[in-house]
């Protein structure tokens, strides 16, 4: 007889085993190309549409998703709503995708539940050229468990894209748009402007309203018909910035997050790790308040403490003297939550303590960017790499680093790299580990760090969690 772990990796080796069948080929390219969510959606409707039986929302963006549908869930789950939140990739544990009230779906479940879709999914006729969607299989999975489990509302973190992804046939009746640039050009481009299409089409014609972060130029150039149709067939749009404003009240510690937009006011506890998430909080908070009224519950008033929130692996705490902050910053626009960070660290601190920094980036990802934003108040800089062999890591990132004038040094393995920092940091330092969601992963394993519970226990401290 397997083991409840065998059957779990047996889970998750079919639900890639429909996409490895077909050949590489086949699913290289432009995902408007090679991709089918349609299957996604044929699957849900053998299952009987279990999505139609829970209020879902659905993010997007290049920078944020995650921590939208995270700070989302959260607000939902602290107004008394039963919540569930689907994210993905996982860092450490499969079922990290799937959670309900803060928690990964337990691994018996995880099981079952995948033998009904697999059963499901074992009736259509796919084509040998294309494929089940992984990441659609998984929020089906999702979407069947959430029915069962009495869920309320639950928000979908989508993938690359929107027009063309499995998830995003998940029916839903609200929009998070996370900040838009031009990134994945060689899946959603070839330009900036074809990434904002693929990402909205998140706008399907079930969506009611979407709730908009702050967005670069270019990109809500590019949404701005795709918002005016919206509107025009009575959705609602609420952008931060002019539908929606917020300010900070409080200690650069702890404060206050007071969101004010159209009907309704928010006042959100933090601390200094949330403080750089303040737009995307305000963007969450709007959404919270169309679920909320939607659902028939109080929405006009909304007070939330999140001061026990971990947005996994995004300027997660892991350690004390020195502090130890792991982030999945990869490109400049993700490092300026960093760098928001870090000066409200020191700040408290009083100009005391140093910045060791730790950066592990392939060579896809925006390293120029990343120290812009960084660099200036690096103590000390060291370059590494993941576990991951299917990254890549040839580009002379110390001689890019001496360029823009700062020292650096490398060490290949991230266990090392952590190592070396630690030791050269006093107890009054920052070491930031920051890179791809491989090195985070590799970080969170480094410190033995839970990724299960996104809530703290009540009088534990972060780094002890």
């Amino acid at each position: 007889m397997t083991s409840i772990a065998e059957q779990v990796t047996e889970t998750i080796r079919w639900i890639f085993s429909s996409y490895s069948r077909v050949p590489r080929e086949k699913r290289q390219g432009f995902d408007r190309d090679v991709r089918h969510p349609e299957w996604t959606r044929r699957l849900l409707d053998a299952m009987g549409r279990p999505d139609e039986r829970v209020y879902n929302v659905a993010v997007t963006g290049s920078k944020g998703k995650g921590s939208h549908a995270i700070l989302t869930a959260a607000i939902l789950q602290q107004m008394s709503v039963r919540v569930g939140l689907f994210t993905s990739p996982h860092l450490i544990d499969f079922l990290e995708r799937i959670r309900l009230q803060g928690m990964p779906i337990p691994e018996a479940d995880f099981v079952r539940v995948g033998a009904a879709v697999r059963e499901a999914a074992s009736g259509l006729a796919v084509p040998p050229d294309q494929y089940l969607g992984p990441v659609g299989l998984v929020a089906a999975m999702a979407a069947m468990w959430y029915a069962e489990q009495g869920v309320e509302a639950a928000v979908y973190e989508l993938g690359r894209g929107a027009r063309h992804d499995d998830v995003n046939q998940v029916v839903h009746r609200g929009a998070i748009v996370a900040p838009i640039f031009g990134e994945h050009l060689d899946r959603l481009g070839p330009t900036w402007e074809d990434v904002v299409v693929a990402k909205m089409g998140i706008l399907t014609d079930h969506a009611a309203w979407a709730a908009l972060s702050a967005q670069p130029p270019l990109s809500r150039k590019v949404m701005a018909p795709f918002l005016t149709a919206f509107r025009a067939r009575g959705g609602e749009v609420m952008e931060v910035g002019s539908d929606v404003e917020w300010s900070l009240d409080g200690a650069n510690a702890e404060g206050r997050v007071k969101v004010r937009g159209l009907g309704f006011t928010a006042d959100i506890r933090v601390d200094e790790r949330l403080v750089p998430y303040a737009d995307n909080l305000a963007a969450s908070a709007a959404a919270a308040h169309r679920v909320l009224r939607d659902l028939g519950r109080p929405s006009r008033e909304l007070a939330v403490d999140l001061r026990g929130l971990t947005l996994i692996g995004r300027l997660q705490r892991v350690r004390r003297e020195p502090d130890v902050v792991i982030d999945g910053a990869i490109h400049g626009l993700s490092a300026a939550y960093v760098r928001r960070f870090a000066e409200a660290w020191r700040l408290g601190r009083e100009g005391r303590g140093h910045i060791h920094l730790v950066l592990s980036l392939p060579d896809d990802k925006d390293a120029e960017g990343v120290l812009r934003e960084l660099g200036p108040m690096a103590h000390r800089i060291l370059f590494t790499e993941t576990t991951n062999p299917a990254l890549h890591f040839t580009r002379d990132l110390v001689s890019l680093a001496a360029a823009m004038g700062y020292a650096a040094s490398r060490e290949p393995s991230p266990d090392e790299a952590i190592g070396q920092a630690l030791e050269a940091a006093s107890r009054d330092d920052l070491v930031l580990l920051v890179g791809t969601q491989s090195f985070v992963g590799d970080a969170l394993r480094h410190f033995n760090v839970p990724t299960g519970p996104i809530w703290m226990r009540a009088g534990e401290d972060e780094a002890t969690c």
